[in-house]
């Protein structure tokens, strides 16, 4: 990669990772699809997974004592299997239908998370064995699902902190399926090793700064923009990226 994008990715990193900082969310599906703006879907679902996995595991420590385990053990049940499944298929899809996958994706995550205030009705805690193995077959083709896996985990029994830790540890095992499954497909992650280390570095700093850097900012603002910049760049991929070479 060139240095210009690699400063691209490491700014998107630290400036997605502030945003997390503030409102909580989004953070991740933006990196993903700036990402997809200067590389492929087959390099960028990798290094998102690699470069998230730290963040994960750093989340995971934090708020060890937090975790629903309960939800955890089902949902991990399948997953390896799921992934499996979801590597088996990218596999198979042309770059321009996984874009399309992606951006569509993006959009229906950004329309679930306006359905929080409708969640009044706890998932049963079997249902999160299937969503488990659903998980692991879109993270390896969709890349980042954190958005409705958000929504799913809410429960009126968990405090805040139990589900922002257990979804920190379902974003560590998610992510660890998908660095393990690219690299034993052939994926270099050593590569990209230098673009790695400087994302993981900016995600790391973003998230400690960011909320002094943004907490007097309107967080509503935030939000309005930051749909406004997944539905533009999600319509990029689903019209520009993919449907239009599809058709070429």
């Amino acid at each position: 990669m060139t240095p210009i994008e690699i400063a691209i990715l490491t700014t998107a990193t630290f400036c997605t990772s502030a945003l997390t900082s503030v409102v909580g969310a989004g953070g991740g599906a933006a990196l993903f699809v700036i990402m997809l703006q200067v590389m492929s879907p087959a390099t960028a679902i990798p290094i998102h997974g690699a470069v998230h996995l730290i963040s994960n595991a750093l989340r995971c420590w934090l708020l060890w004592p937090h975790m629903a385990w309960p939800i955890i053990l089902r949902f991990s049940i399948l997953l390896p299997v799921g992934a499996a499944v979801g590597l088996l298929l990218f596999k198979g899809l042309p770059k321009e239908v996984v874009q399309i996958m992606i951006g569509c994706f993006v959009l229906i995550s950004l329309a679930t998370r306006q359905l929080k205030s409708l969640h009044n009705k706890d998932l049963p805690l079997w249902a999160f064995v299937p969503i488990g193995f659903s998980a692991g077959i879109l993270n390896l083709i969709v890349g980042a699902i954190a958005p409705i896996l958000g929504v799913l985990v809410i429960r009126k029994d968990l405090t805040k902190e139990n589900v922002v830790g257990t979804l920190g540890f379902f974003g560590f095992l998610g992510n660890l399926a998908k660095v393990v499954g690219f690299a034993l497909v052939g994926f270099s992650f050593q590569e990209y090793g230098t673009t790695i280390l400087c994302m993981m570095s900016a995600g790391m700093i973003g998230t400690r700064v960011g909320r002094a850097l943004l907490s007097t900012l309107d967080e509503r603002i935030f939000m309005l923009a930051l749909r406004v910049v997944l539905v533009t760049l999600a319509l990029k991929l689903i019209v520009y990226d993919g449907l239009a070479l599809l058709w070429a």
